[in-house]
Parts: structure tokens; C-alpha cells; sequence
């Protein structure tokens, strides 16, 4: 079976969740057999290195920049009339769609696998000239996810989210309905569409990756390698400039550590991730015991720096790709309900969960007190989060084409 990935994003190097997401997903469908065309986009072409990697997966790709010249954004501005922010910077025209669909049309694809739903008309032109069926994987129900990113956003990047929801409801629907099945990242998100009338959606988990539950042999084994003095008492990764991670950061440092610091003065904070804006360094460099790591090489050190974990955003869709990373390093995690939405139950059990100000430093101040080993079940995880769940996409779309 051959496959044409359609992914809003350049899914290598796996920086971030969105990222971690696709690449597993790449990695798993390559590991059973089916090939793979990549179509993305990318903001700094990626290295030898880089390539290399992505080669060892997938056959054939089609990298595509984002445009930033005085011409490209004149367009981006007369498509907003019709289409939402982020579809605006992935379309593509004339020539360069001329090519695209040859060397589609020249890898004769089964199916159009769209990842992320901004590169939609792109997928959308190459079924309607090469009639092949796509199916869609939903990151989150876009539409009101976008509506809770416009109201956490502050200053200049309120205007941005505005843009972003303008015809998505409509664009996100349309897509969905025209897709011979979509595949929802959260169960609840799945009721949604199906409340919605939607009866072509199926549930897809994020995988997680259990090299290093395994490798050892189990996971108390592997535990023996966490840091037995960590250097930091609270860790936070993630991406640094979202408008719901923002957020939620800022709420952690501003109101939350203040009650924790009020029973345990000393309390290191490291803050780590991507592309933080200036209100995040603001904070950081200006709050005795918070520090902050840009774009740290590995997660795995991150994690095994702290002594406890948190996923203080408040405001989201979807699942949190960065809740089960936690998982994997078991250490305690406090996290807001939303940090854990979309998650099934016999998961959320692993998380403690604090709704407000109060009970988010009451949790930090209790764990870090008395830090509980955290056991968690491998088979359990691979039961629900294993790559087995892609033999079963495979298994279904077989079956409709």
C-alpha cells in the first residue's frame, strides 16, 4: 500500500508535540510495510543529518518553504477573505502545484493521508485532480481550540488568533466531510463530531514510544537511570510561545510558585522549550530560582532534572503529546484537568490533578514533600498508545478502498 502524507508541519526533527505526533506515526507506518510520500513544510530547511533520517522512513518527499517575500504576503492578506491564517501560508499555486501533482501522480498513491488540517487545500487539490480519497488526522477540534487560543492571547498576537478563527468553522467541517474517514487525536473530540452528525470519524491515540520502558527489560529497571539527586524541584517542557502555554506558564509563575515558595523558599523552577517569547524570559530572568533552557537537546534530560513534572496549561483541545511524555519518566505530574483532557481513565490516574491556584501549589508542595515513586504499568500504555493501533487504521482503510 502507498500513502501521500499531507503534513501541516515538518514532522523532523520532533521538537514539539504537534511534531512528536506525526513522526511516530511516519516511523509506524513505514514499520509495517506501507510507503510513504511526505508533503510539508518548513521554516529552516533541514540538515544532512536531518534527511537522512527522514529518508530511512519515507520514499519519496516534497518540502515546501514558507514564503515570506513582499509578494507572498500580499497574497496571504487576499486570502484571508476566504481562508483561515495558518491555510493561507500553505497554499499552493500555479508552476509549484503543477509539479506537486506530477510528482504525486508519478508515486500513484493509494490514499491521501492529511496530518493537520491547515494543509487541507493542498490535499484537497491533489484528490480532486488525481481522484484519491484522503483521510484526515485531527490534532484537536480546530475550530474551538483556535476560539480559546484568541481568548488567552495578550498584546499583538490577539489580532494573529482573530485571523486564525476567521472561516475555520466552515473550511474544518467542509474538509471533514469530504474525507473518507477522519481519525481523532481524543476520544471526547470524537463525541463532539459525532453529536455534529459525523459518522465517518474513528479514534486514533498518539503513540508513545517505549524503547526506554524496554530497553531494560522493565520499567524499575530503567528507573534505576533517573538522577537520584535532581537539580531541579519543578520542570515544566514544552513549546514557549503558544498562546495556551504562554499562559499557563505565566499563571505557574506568577500566582501558583508564590504559595509554593510560601512553605518552600528554596524551590528551584526549570522552564525549558521552544522559541520562548520576550514575556517568558521576561519572567524567568527576573524570579530568583527559575531558570530557563531554549531548545534543550533532549527531553529525556530535561525530565530526569527534576524532581516533579507540571502541565500547568489551561486552556486547549485535543491531548497534551507532552502529558505522555511525562509518563515515560516517571516522576510525580500535577497538571490542570485540561492538561490531562482526552485521556483515558486508567491513564488520568497517573496525574495529580489541581484546578486553581490553590490546589495546583497544595499538590507541588505535597509531592515534593513526600515524592512517591510512581509506578506505572508498561503493557497498560502499549495497550492503548502501542503502534498495533496502526495496523488497525491500515486494516480499515484497506477495506474502504
Amino acid at each position: 500500500m502507498k500513502m501521500t502524507l499531507v503534513c501541516h508541519d515538518i514532522p523532523y526533527p520532533a521538537i514539539h508535540g504537534g511534531r512528536v505526533d506525526m513522526w511516530r506515526r511516519i516511523k509506524a507506518f513505514s514499520q509495517i510495510g506501507i510507503e510513504l510520500q511526505l508533503i510539508c513544510w518548513f521554516d529552516r530547511f533541514p540538515d544532512y543529518q536531518e534527511v537522512a533520517e527522514i529518508k530511512k522512513y519515507v520514499n519519496s518527499t516534497y518540502l515546501i518553504p514558507f514564503k515570506y517575500s513582499v509578494r507572498a504576503k500580499t497574497c496571504r492578506l487576499f486570502n484571508l477573505l476566504r481562508y483561515p491564517l495558518e491555510v493561507t501560508s500553505r497554499l499552493v499555486r500555479g508552476q509549484e502545484l503543477h509539479d506537486l501533482v506530477s510528482q504525486v501522480s508519478a508515486f500513484k498513491p493509494h490514499i491521501l493521508w492529511l496530518d493537520g488540517i491547515h494543509g487541507g487545500e493542498v490535499a484537497s487539490k491533489l484528490s480532486h485532480y488525481l481522484d484519491i480519497p484522503i483521510v484526515t488526522r485531527c490534532h484537536n477540534i480546530e475550530h474551538l481550540y483556535y476560539r480559546r487560543l484568541f481568548a488567552s492571547a495578550i498584546g499583538t498576537s490577539k489580532i494573529k488568533r482573530y485571523l486564525s478563527v476567521s472561516h475555520l468553522e466552515n473550511y474544518e467541517k467542509s474538509l471533514l466531510t469530504n474525507s473518507l474517514l477522519f481519525y481523532d487525536i481524543s476520544p471526547d473530540d470524537l463525541k463532539f463530531w459525532q453529536s455534529q452528525g459525523y459518522q465517518n470519524g474513528r479514534y486514533l491515540p498518539p503513540l508513545m514510544d517505549f524503547y526506554y520502558f524496554y530497553k531494560s527489560g522493565n520499567i524499575d529497571t530503567n528507573h534505576q537511570n533517573i538522577n537520584v539527586y535532581p537539580e531541579y524541584d519543578v520542570v515544566f517542557l514544552g513549546n514557549l510561545y503558544s498562546n495556551n502555554n504562554v499562559a499557563g506558564i505565566i499563571w505557574f509563575l506568577t500566582q501558583v510558585l508564590p504559595q509554593v515558595r510560601s512553605q518552600l523558599s528554596s524551590i528551584k523552577v526549570l522552564i525549558a522549550g521552544a522559541k520562548p517569547i520576550n514575556k517568558i524570559i521576561q519572567l524567568c530572568n527576573e524570579i530568583d530560582g527559575v531558570h530557563l533552557s531554549i531548545n534543550p537537546p533532549s527531553s529525556t534530560e530535561i525530565y530526569n532534572s527534576g524532581r516533579l513534572l507540571i502541565n500547568p496549561v489551561l486552556t486547549g483541545s485535543g491531548v497534551s503529546i507532552k502529558s505522555l511524555e511525562m509518563l515515560m519518566a516517571g516522576k510525580p505530574i500535577v497538571s490542570t484537568p485540561q492538561g490531562i483532557a482526552g485521556l483515558p481513565p486508567a491513564v488520568k490516574e497517573y496525574f495529580k490533578i489541581a484546578s486553581d491556584t490553590q490546589s495546583f501549589a497544595a499538590a507541588i508542595i505535597n509531592l515534593l514533600s513526600e515524592y512517591p515513586k510512581i509506578h506505572i504499568e508498561p503493557k497498560l500504555l502499549e495497550s492503548i498508545f502501542g503502534n498495533q493501533v496502526i495496523q488497525e487504521v491500515v486494516s480499515d482503510i484497506k477495506s474502504l478502498i
